[in-house]
C-alpha cells in the first residue's frame, strides 16, 4: 500500500497519460504528444535574405521506439515574398529528445531532416529547394519545446524525492523516468 500511496500524487502529474508507479515513470501517449506540438505550429521564418518565407505546418506525431526518436510529417509553405507564389509541400524527419530543467521543458534535439518533397515547384528548382529546406527546418525545429511541466507538478516531484532521469520513448508513449532527487 505504501508503494501505491507514494505513486498516487503522481496521478496528478499526466492528466493524458499513464502512471508507472513501480518504475517511477510516467508516460505521455501518442495523443498527448501530437496535441502538444500541433499548438507549437505554424512556425514560419523568412529566408534567402528575405526572399522567400518558409512555414511548418500540421505536425503528426509517430513514435520510433526502436530508435528511441520521435517521428514527424508536416506540411510546408514556401512563399516567394517578391511574386507572392506559394509552392506546397512535405517534410518528414526525426529527432531526439532532452529535459531542460530551468525551463521545465522536454526539447527536440538532433533533428534530422529526411524527406522534402515539393511537388508544385517548377523541376528545375526542385533540387534547390529539396536541398536548402532541409537544414532550414532542422536549425528552425531544434530546441522546440514540445513539454512544459507546469512548476506545481515539479514542485510535487520535488516534494516527494523524485526529478526527471532520462526520456525514453517507447511503444505507449514518451516515457519521463524519474529518479530519487538525492540518489546518483
Amino acid at each position: 500500500m505504501a508503494g501505491w500511496l507514494a505513486g498516487a500524487p503522481l496521478l496528478a502529474l499526466v492528466p493524458h497519460g499513464t502512471v508507472h508507479a513501480a518504475g517511477r515513470s510516467i508516460t505521455l501517449g501518442l495523443a498527448q504528444l501530437d496535441e502538444e506540438l500541433r499548438q507549437r505550429f505554424p512556425l514560419t521564418r523568412q529566408v534567402s535574405g528575405g526572399l522567400f518565407e518558409l512555414t511548418l505546418l500540421r505536425p503528426r506525431v509517430r513514435l520510433l521506439p526502436e530508435r528511441d526518436r520521435l517521428g514527424t510529417q508536416l506540411d510546408l509553405a514556401l512563399t516567394e515574398l517578391l511574386m507572392g507564389t506559394r509552392h506546397a509541400g512535405q517534410m518528414d524527419l526525426d529527432y531526439g529528445l532532452r529535459f531542460d530543467a530551468p525551463s521545465r521543458t522536454i526539447r527536440l534535439r538532433d533533428v534530422r531532416v529526411h524527406q522534402v518533397d515539393f511537388p508544385t515547384v517548377p523541376p528545375p528548382f526542385q533540387a534547390d529547394f529539396a536541398r536548402h529546406a532541409p537544414p532550414l527546418a532542422e536549425q528552425l525545429l531544434e530546441g522546440l519545446a514540445l513539454h512544459q511541466i507546469p512548476r506545481e507538478q515539479l514542485m510535487l516531484l520535488d516534494g516527494l524525492g523524485f526529478k526527471v532521469a532520462a526520456l525514453r520513448v517507447v511503444p505507449q508513449g514518451l516515457r519521463v523516468e524519474l529518479k530519487p532527487a538525492l540518489g546518483p
